[in-house]
């Protein structure tokens, strides 16, 4: 009995230790891809091979295990969704993030990424899948959150504020033999314009998960689904770049820390988030993974004040204010949850505002 009790401790404690260190790994990613474009790597060759990278993987893993369903992908509506997803969830948004990433730091990326479920609440309710009813108190609740949130985000944009230590505590990192030098800031008159980036990038991952969702109660193959539209979201990604850029060279990858960061970025995002996340949903339920979300904002501040020591007031004020906004929306959607069911109503989940699928290709947030 002994035993047992203390396993069923270790259990609970190792979902919540594996999504803690998975954001924390998450943010030391985005802070050496921001340092790599520091130096030169382009935002659209890093999204486009990366997810060449992962797309060759999911491909591979989807005719090996998921062979039946591969065969019925070749519909001209399945096709078209897939499409749109791979335009709105990689080509618009990750190329917008890490554009924005360049212009930013990683905590407004955290930042921007909590808006989230504003911006699903705010869809919703244009498209008429959920109702503005003032009077229920779970909507009263989103309200609030949603205002705290665009609240935190125009603080983040427009007051960065002074450094809030004169410099890091342990010191700034540098490779060996190498001028690379890693980076979490950049301070320039571009930084509102790269945060401006970074919400419209989360808006939409917004509208991704809705066609994602869509797309899932059609066709119930969630691997299959991503190793798709990952495949189009990489053919766009090269088409855009060489159409707006024509710079040739820019693809060519030499044996360097960039394909390393490109490698582990695609491994990373394909074989060791996607399936741990999967597995805390299994064991802990669909709303568990995006209650870790905002925990990226103690992982920027440690990254930041350690190494850098380039954190400003502005950004983790803001940051946090819009962290209190996200979990306000979250406790809304509960709210509205707990209610239907007191209800004993036979209806899926009240609205898409946090309907969050097998997601194994990123969030802007987690897609940076």
């Amino acid at each position: 009995m002994e035993l047992s009790r203390g396993s069923n401790k270790i259990w609970e404690v190792v979902p919540f230790l594996s999504m803690f260190l998975i954001e924390g790994c998450t943010i030391a990613l985005t802070i050496t891809a921001k340092s790599a474009m520091a130096v030169g790597m382009s935002q659209f060759v890093f999204v486009a091979y990366s997810n060449a990278l992962s797309s060759v993987l999911l491909v591979a893993y989807c005719l090996i295990y998921h062979r039946d369903s591969m065969k019925m992908v070749f519909n001209v509506k399945l096709l078209s969704r897939f499409f749109l997803l791979g335009l709105t969830g990689i080509t618009i948004a990750q190329n917008l993030a890490f554009t924005g990433l360049r212009d930013s730091s990683p905590i407004v990326v955290c930042a921007m990424g909590l808006l989230l479920p504003s911006f699903q609440f705010f869809l919703n309710l244009i498209l008429r899948k959920a109702k503005l009813n003032i009077t229920s108190k779970s909507t009263r609740i989103k309200l609030t959150g949603v205002i705290v949130s665009i609240i935190g985000a125009i603080t983040v944009a427009v007051y960065l504020g002074p450094s809030m230590l004169p410099g890091p505590i342990i010191g700034p990192i540098m490779l060996r033999g190498t001028n690379f030098r890693f980076v979490f800031v950049t301070a320039t008159e571009e930084w509102m314009f790269g945060t401006s980036l970074l919400a419209l990038a989360t808006f939409f991952i917004a509208i991704w998960s809705m066609i994602q969702v869509s797309t899932f109660t059609r066709f119930p193959d969630m691997m299959v689904i991503v190793a798709c539209y990952t495949v189009f979201g990489t053919i766009q990604t090269f088409f855009v770049d060489i159409i707006a850029n024509g710079d040739l060279s820019a693809w060519k990858l030499k044996w360097d820390l960039e394909l390393l960061i490109i490698v582990l970025s695609a491994l990373f995002g394909t074989l060791v988030r996607s399936r741990i996340q999967a597995w805390c949903m299994s064991v802990k339920g669909p709303m568990y993974v995006a209650m870790f979300k905002p925990a990226g904002i103690f992982w920027a501040n440690f990254f930041g004040e350690s190494f850098f020591g380039t954190l400003c007031y502005g950004s983790v004020i803001g940051t946090i204010i819009v962290g209190v906004g996200y979990y306000t929306v979250l406790s809304g959607v509960k709210e509205e949850a707990k209610k239907q069911q007191n209800d004993e109503t036979n209806k899926p989940a009240p609205s898409d505002d946090i309907k969050t699928p097998l997601l194994l290709n990123q969030d802007a947030d987690e897609q940076v």
